[in-house]
């Protein structure tokens, strides 16, 4: 069997050798013309990445070789194992590859390539060597698909007729735009899986086979760029137009143009849209493929859904649906048409003779139920049809629809295309078993009340509990046991009573009534009509008025509450004004009571030490009849005062009368020193006479009323003291004061004692005739 195969191997040999030289001519494998191809043709730039190897087709193990080179450059492959021979060659987007020839696999073999051009005066030479059964070559890939989802890659790859040889393969891939590699090996020769992969962003990968002993060298296939994961659905719009919203659609069609957006909308190659009827029915093309992110259909009335994914060489994105409603509003422009229910499986269908059609398709449906369908062709121009099916099962008091479509096809009424393929030509609803109606109107309600009239309103009974086609609605009103009825049109939903009894009292119940007769009653709504216009107003008036009485009445109780919590919460703090404790004390001295001291002159005696107070008060000479200086001396001594002594000088003359010393005592805290000096003080002197103690200063004082002296006691503070004695101190009169008026011992009690030194200037009759100027000084001895 091995010579027979040798043989046939030799023999195709030589015919493949005999056809390459019969295509090219003369062929000189001689190792003379061989050496001297390589001693002409030493240039090699002309030819690179020159290889041979064995592959496998069909025909079993085949040689072949491929180089790169220049499209003007004319080309010769001489192969050589144990004989020469020439190969035709061909290229092909500038990679230059001969056809398949015959080799034996353990025989050395060399290949060389002659380049010649017109443009180059040199010609290029390059040379292959080795041994067939090192050179066996599986891949690359004849096919590769991929798919992403959820972070995997899915890699299928077809390897042609190296499939036999291949057990496993390996795939390289890398983020776009990066250096490093990753690898995976598969588990078998078809398919690999790629993990945890970032789904937004895209890929490159290549593939190779595993290199075995079958398949020596595994080339790696060329970069294939895959695109990110279509991890969103694409969100869409509708915009839908019918006859009446557009003319220029037709009567019984609708435009719909569907709008979408994608949100990474670079990674989408195009989109599929897809458009079915909610029935079921098939169409030959309900399917779109568009670049485009919107797409215009006119389709009839019935329910359709559409669905739209976004594309790319990867997969495919999430679908994201949309349903279109059936229009199942009465239109004028619906042809007529009539649909009768004969038994629980079969109905007839009744239209209008003057329809030019032959195909059609009737779909029936009930509230929450899935169409059904039947397209039908009408050989005759007939406008009766009646269908019996055992599928069909119509309930009694179920309410169903029909639409009736025309398509504009003759050959055949199956749809060819989903889009403007049929036109509905009418609408019907029909019952097999009318019922009446279970449940009785909700929501009854009663409005705008007046003397003599009132509003009801109340919601329809749903369809399910309807039973039938509605033919209206019982009002029942009752007063005193005296019922009355009204009936009312379908349509509406309420109804205004009239000439109504005022202040009287009403009950109000409500019922829906079919062919089959009528249903059950709603609740009783009580209400009473309004009274007479001028008993209201009369009842507004003394609302008014009993409205303000009270309001009155809660702010005087409001005042007087308020007062009584004021002086709890807040008690009066007494005057000290008004307090025994400061009390104001006029004291008015009559000149004459001081008298005694303008006729004396006190000189310092034992008893003014430092514990004795002495005001001595001093007045300029203001006139001849001047008195003699007078000394008064404050003992601070309760039991042993001092008693000052008079001295007078000789020169005063002596019909002066004689004033006895005035001494008063600190000690005693409520006791009074007032002191009316004469127009003319002197000064005080020392126990030598003659000599002067101080000189005083003259200061101006204008004549005032008797000011008031104010004690004080424990009831006030020290500062409120000072304040009231400095104000009776310093009347308006005073125009200026020293500061060591008063001098304090600081030994002395202030707290329990008032001082107070008060003059009072009056002009005896006939005494002076001019201004008195006071000049008086306190000294502490």
């Amino acid at each position: 069997m091995r010579k027979c195969s040798a043989a046939f191997y030799i023999a195709l040999g030589f015919v493949s050798l005999w056809t390459t030289v019969a295509s090219t001519g003369t062929c000189d494998c001689s190792p003379e013309n061989l050496n001297l191809l390589k001693d002409k043709c030493n240039n090699t730039e002309g030819v690179s990445d020159l290889g041979c190897y064995i592959k496998y087709i069909t025909s079993g193990l085949n040689a072949i070789c491929e180089w790169k080179g220049n499209v003007s450059t004319s080309y010769t492959l001489y192969t050589k194992q144990r004989k020469c021979s020439c190969v035709a060659v061909h290229q092909k987007d500038k990679i230059w590859t001969s056809n398949y020839f015959l080799v034996v696999l353990n025989w050395n073999m060399t290949a060389h390539v002659i380049g010649t051009s017109k443009d180059q005066p040199s010609c290029t030479y390059k040379n292959f060597s080795g041994i067939p059964s090192m050179m066996t070559m599986c891949g690359p890939h004849s096919k590769i698909t991929y798919k992403r989802s959820s972070g995997y890659l899915t890699v299928w790859v077809e390897w042609g007729n190296d499939s036999n040889y291949i057990k496993n393969f390996l795939v390289k891939y890398r983020e776009f735009n990066t250096t490093r590699w990753k690898e995976q090996q598969s588990e078998n020769r078809k398919e690999c899986v790629l993990l945890n992969l970032t789904p937004s962003l895209p890929y490159e990968l290549q593939t190779q086979c595993v290199p075995i002993k079958d398949c020596a060298q595994c080339p790696l296939s060329k970069v294939i760029m895959v695109p990110p994961e279509l991890t969103d659905a694409p969100s869409i719009q509708l915009e839908i137009q019918d006859h009446m919203q557009n003319l220029s659609i037709s009567p019984g069609q609708r435009k719909v143009v569907v709008k979408w957006e994608y949100a990474n909308s670079e990674a989408v190659d195009n989109y599929n849209v897809t458009v079915r009827k909610v029935s079921g029915e098939s169409s030959n093309r309900d399917s779109f493929i568009t670049e485009n992110s919107s797409l215009t259909l006119i389709l009839s009335y019935s329910a359709y859904n559409i669905s739209i994914r976004a594309l790319n060489s990867a997969g495919s994105s999430p679908v994201s649906s949309i349903a279109i409603e059936q229009m199942d509003e009465w239109r004028d422009s619906f042809g007529p048409f009539t649909v009768n229910i004969t038994s629980n499986s079969s109905f007839s269908l009744s239209w209008s003779s003057s329809v030019s059609s032959v195909c059609y398709s009737v779909e029936w449906w009930a509230k929450g139920q899935i169409p059904a369908f039947r397209p039908f062709y009408m050989k005759t121009k007939s406008s009766t049809i009646t269908f019996h099916s055992p599928l069909i099962n119509f309930q009694p008091y179920t309410r169903y629809y029909f639409f009736l479509h025309i398509r504009p096809y003759k050959d055949t009424c199956n749809m060819k295309n989903v889009n403007d393929s049929e036109t509905t030509y009418g609408l019907a609803q029909t019952y097999f078993t009318e019922g009446s109606p279970i449940s009785a109107p909700g929501n009854v309600s009663i409005l705008n009340i007046t003397q003599h009239s009132s509003v009801i309103t109340w919601s329809p009974v749903s369809e399910e509990d309807l039973r039938g086609f509605l033919l209206g609605y019982y009002i029942y009103l009752t007063e005193d046991n005296n019922e009355t009825s009204f009936e009312v049109d379908p349509s509406v939903n309420s109804f205004e009573l009239q000439n109504l009894e005022s202040n009287s009292a009403y009950r109000v119940q409500l019922s829906a009534f079919t062919a089959a007769g009528e249903g059950e009653r709603s609740d009783s709504k009580h209400f009473v009509t309004n009274l007479p216009d001028f008993t209201a107003l009369n009842s507004i008036i003394a609302a008014v008025v009993v409205g303000i009485i009270i309001l009155l009445l809660a702010v005087h109780f409001s005042f007087r509450l308020l007062h009584r919590a004021k002086k709890l919460l807040w008690p009066s703090i007494p005057n000290p004004e008004n307090s025994n404790a400061v009390q104001k004390i006029e004291i008015a001295y009559e000149l004459g009571i001081l008298e005694p001291l303008n006729r004396q002159r006190l000189e310092e005696s034992e008893g003014c030490d430092s514990s004795t107070v002495c005001v001595v008060g001093s007045k300029r000479e203001a006139s001849p009849l001047s008195s003699p200086p007078t000394t008064l001396l404050l003992s601070e001594d309760e039991d042993s005062p001092s008693i000052p002594e008079e001295i007078t000088p000789p020169d005063i003359p002596t019909q002066v009368p004689t004033r006895e010393p005035v001494i008063t005592n600190l000690n005693k805290t409520d006791s009074i020193l007032s002191a009316s000096l004469d127009e003319e003080v002197t000064t005080f002197e020392s126990k030598d006479p003659g000599e002067t103690v101080s000189n005083t200063t003259e200061l101006d004082f204008i004549r005032t009323s008797q000011p008031a002296v104010v004690f004080m006691s424990d009831y006030t503070t020290m500062e409120i003291f000072q304040q009231v004695t400095m104000t009776g101190i310093q009347g308006p009169s005073i125009q200026a004061v020293k500061p060591g008026l008063v001098a304090v011992h600081p030994g002395q009690d202030y707290v329990r004692q008032s001082y107070f030194l008060q003059e009072i200037v009056k002009e005896p009759p006939g005494a002076f005739n001019s201004i008195d100027v006071l000049n008086s000084e306190i000294t502490v001895l």
